[in-house]
């Protein structure tokens, strides 16, 4: 580190007239910095040039060597970026510097890589399994693009964790790629002749997997790939780590990527032989300002004014938001749903309504609730976003928040929803609260993706980040490891998926009792294994229960849908053996708990209700005080119980009482039609399609006449191509929105 760059760099951050002098001897000082190979100097380096560019120089020698400096740097696209924001920017450009920016240049795609970009690109084609860890922003995801046209691949897999993701990852393929099938569906009718690119979430992955399970891929894509990791203990951890498990165990190549990870599982490299590549380097450079009410009260300089931190947190929020020489839109995170309406409200005193989206309020209002405080938000530029909304209207709200216009939002209110790879237009980060979800203390890998939604490439030079409580801790290691090779107590559901030559040696006294106890219960431990993740003692006291006597009989039927009873049985059944503490969460833990929870499903399955009626619903009405509080818990019901959990228990519930009628010569049962009604909300093959693809039942249900008879994603995209304005014209616009980023 140079501490003459450092000093140049406060200084004019610190926003007092500089002299052309100082601005050339600090350039002159990071042309010859850029020389080093150490990477906090090259970040040190990109810090001035940023400051710099965000200073925007009149001066042409200060322009000339700011264009010698990015050059050097091989970050070309900041030129870019300059004679965007500053029409008077016209450096001398040499052909020796046509020459560089080349070489950087992908001749099959025209994309200028940065100099980290271009490094982890040869990387991959050395080594061709590969794990990157940089920071938002860096553009780890445009490599992607690069390695598939430059490899003659086949088949390809991108596993997102989001809809939204997969979303924005299908539309850029579709834009650059040719010569693929492309589906972001796991209903595809597989030809051996075609190449194939599937752009899925874990969860469709591993479903187009149980009906295709020959098919090869020769290449794969795991984005935010710390969600493998078995310390994040939530939902969804096993599943992401079964996928890569099984994928890496084929010859395929795989790029993973992840933001801000320290060291990536050892034992995981050294068994599948990938190469990890880290970087430190912030493309958007972040000035970081400590505001807490209590350790940091009095005035602070910022850009051009100053705030006065007083020792109420929410008025020196307004302060900061109310700062003038403050440009740019604000994200503000708080840690829990609830905070983050509250606080996303207490802004609707304080701003007018402004210019807005009506078609979005009215769409809102029609497909919600015209009492819901997110429209009296929108109205005034502010909104909020977390995990409990459905995605369509997560992404409607980003979409709004990236808008440029006067129309767009200007502030941001989220949880850690909005980290997951998502990119926003915010220039502005205000951490007001220094916890997660659970009110743990904020994880040093949350806490920098949340620092990293600072700023954007090709927008901004400079994101700022403001803490309203102060981080005490240093940042802590973020190493990210596998269950089954990293942890000493690796559960039994993930051990039975392993192959045997992958178990480790201490568990194999473990394994071989569990082997032991299903033949001495005369049970096919491939019965259990399908079920995957399915708690295992579960599993095993649901199989004794459904043999003893006739109980049965509690659970058969004929039909494609049980009578009520009988569903209400089976649901009973599904939550008191196989539902965790965790699935029943504070909402269904108790008994008049599970009878909410059972009766809200039997009446989502038998009488199709719409999110409206389900939410004027009088079980609904009865169980939150408030239209706000009743959104949100429709809202968690519908993603959570009906879309996950349910699905899953009941297709376990399924495959084990039909293994006991087996046994005991009975008929079986097929639990299809209820399981596609609650995952789905839909039995008809097309319109599973268009869910699968991201698209709201309310949509589908309208659409759904004009894509009968579609049986693959392929089929829906050339149906939706070829009617495009009839289909158009039979839906709000904001639908129409909705259909063009889904399809």
């Amino acid at each position: 580190m140079n501490q003459q760059i450092t000093y140049g760099i406060e200084k004019i951050k610190s926003k007092k007239k500089i002299s052309t002098d100082t601005l050339e001897t600090l350039l002159i000082d990071v042309y010859r910095l850029l020389d080093s190979k150490d990477e906090q100097d090259y970040n040190q380096c990109l810090s001035a040039i940023c400051h710099i560019a965000n200073y925007n120089s009149d001066d042409r020698m200060v322009q000339q060597l700011l264009h010698d400096c990015i050059v050097k740097s091989r970050v070309f696209l900041y030129d870019d970026l300059l004679e965007k924001n500053n029409e008077t920017y016209t450096p001398t450009i040499s052909p020796q510097d046509n020459l560089l920016r080349n070489f950087y240049t992908s001749q099959k795609t025209n994309t200028t890589l940065t100099r980290p970009q271009k490094e982890i690109f040869d990387a991959f084609q050395k080594n061709k399994r590969l794990v990157v860890s940089a920071p938002t922003s860096f553009g780890k995801t445009r490599i992607v693009r690069e390695i598939v046209l430059h490899n003659n691949y086949k088949n390809i897999a991108f596993i997102m964790p989001t809809v939204s993701l997969l979303s924005e990852q299908y539309q850029e393929l579709r834009k650059s790629v040719e010569g693929y099938t492309i589906s972001k569906s796991s209903k595809v009718k597989i030809d051996k002749e075609k190449s194939y690119i599937l752009v899925l979430t874990p969860e469709r992955m591993s479903a187009f997997f149980e009906e295709n399970p020959e098919f090869k891929i020769d290449f794969f894509v795991m984005d935010e790939i710390y969600k493998v990791d078995f310390k994040l203990d939530d939902d969804r951890f096993r599943v992401f780590s079964d996928i890569l498990y099984r994928l890496s165990k084929t010859e395929a190549d795989f790029y993973l990527a992840g933001p801000y990870i320290s060291d990536f599982s050892k034992n995981f490299r050294d068994k599948f032989n990938v190469e990890l590549k880290k970087y430190s380097t912030e493309i958007v450079q972040k000035d970081y300002y400590a505001l807490d009410n209590n350790k940091n009260k009095g005035i602070h300089p910022v850009e051009n004014g100053s705030i006065k931190i007083i020792g109420n947190k929410f008025k020196n929020l307004l302060r900061l938001v109310s700062e003038e020489s403050i440009d740019g839109k604000f994200l503000i995170y708080r840690y829990q749903k609830q905070y983050v309406e509250d606080t996303a409200k207490k802004f609707l005193d304080t701003w007018p309504v402004k210019p807005h989206n009506k078609e979005l309020v009215d769409y809102l209002s029609n497909s919600v609730s015209p009492n819901w405080d997110l429209i009296s938000c929108i109205k005034r530029g502010i909104a909020f976003h977390h995990g409990a909304m459905p995605r369509h209207i997560q992404d409607l709200v980003v979409d709004e928040f990236n808008d440029s216009s006067d129309n767009g939002l200007n502030y941001l209110f989220c949880t850690t929803s909005l980290t997951e790879g998502i990119n926003s237009a915010a220039k502005n980060v205000v951490i007001y609260d220094k916890k997660i979800g659970t009110g743990d203390l904020l994880k040093t890998l949350d806490r920098k993706n949340i620092e990293g939604r600072a700023g954007r490439f090709m927008q901004h030079f400079i994101g700022r980040v403001f803490h309203l409580e102060t981080q005490e801790d240093d940042d802590g290691e973020t190493s990210v490891e596998i269950e089954y090779l990293d942890s000493s107590n690796a559960a039994l559901e993930t051990l039975i998926q392993l192959e045997s030559d992958d178990i480790p040696q201490t568990k194999a006294k473990l394994l071989n009792s569990y082997a032991d106890k299903l033949a001495e219960q005369k049970i096919d431990p491939l019965l259990i294994k399908e079920n995957r993740f399915v708690k295992v003692d579960g599993q095993l006291e649901l199989i004794k229960h459904l043999r003893t006597g006739n109980n049965l009989d509690c659970y058969y039927f004929r039909e494609q849908l049980p009578v009520k009873d009988c569903l209400d049985s089976i649901l009973s059944c599904c939550y008191d053996y196989l539902f965790t503490d965790h699935d029943k969460g504070r909402n269904f833990n108790t008994d008049v708990g599970k009878s909410i929870l059972i009766g809200l499903t039997k009446y989502y399955i038998y009488y199709d209700p719409s999110f409206k009626e389900l939410l004027s619903s009088d079980t609904v009405q009865k169980a939150r005080a408030n239209d706000n509080s009743r959104i949100r818990y429709v809202f968690d019901l519908m993603s959570k119980y009906f879309e996950f959990f349910w699905p899953m228990y009941l297709k376990t519930f399924s495959n084990i009482y039909n293994f006991v009628a087996t046994e005991k010569h009975q008929a079986l049962i097929a639990l299809d039609m209820v399981i596609a009604k609650l995952e789905y909300g839909t039995t008809e093959n097309h319109e599973i399609i268009l869910r699968d693809s991201g698209l709201p039942n309310e949509i589908v249900k309208k659409l759904s006449p004009y894509f009968k008879g579609c049986e693959t994603y392929e089929d829906i995209y050339k149906v939706s191509r070829s009617k495009n304005n009839e289909i158009k014209s039979s839906i709000h616009p904001i639908e129409s929105k909705i259909l063009d980023k889904y399809i």
